[in-house]
């Protein structure tokens, strides 16, 4: 099996899922600069379909990061799900708000610092 490009993080930040009609809260997971895993904390739906992650892969979806301490959260105004399963789904960020990319970055490299 192919290794990845990206090293991947465990991290657990809770993140607003949200599209042009519905949102939703889950938790984010196995973070990189490029993407993320995300669990499902509850049914996200689009108003027609209660308890289903209602999610098309291909689909644009906005998150809104909360990171833990007093760092600022992290938006991320595009991503597009990439595979999905049950209740959680993968994302390929694809624009940041502001300085979100560098903050992620800055938070990733001290990630690589810290020792397991």
């Amino acid at each position: 099996m192919p290794e990845r490009d990206r090293r991947r993080v465990n991290v657990d930040y809770p993140v607003v899922i949200s599209g042009e009609s519905w949102g939703g809260e889950g938790t984010l997971s196995n973070l990189t600069i490029t993407g993320a895993g995300v669990q499902s904390a509850q049914a996200i739906t689009d108003g027609e379909i209660d308890g289903v992650l209602d999610l098309a892969v291909g689909e644009t979806v906005r998150l809104h990061i909360q990171l833990t301490g007093a760092r600022q959260p992290i938006d991320i105004a595009v991503a597009v799900v990439r595979w999905k399963k049950d209740l959680r789904l993968g994302v390929e960020f694809i624009r940041f708000e502001g300085n979100a990319k560098a903050q992620l970055q800055q938070m990733l490299n001290q990630s690589d610092a810290t020792p397991s």
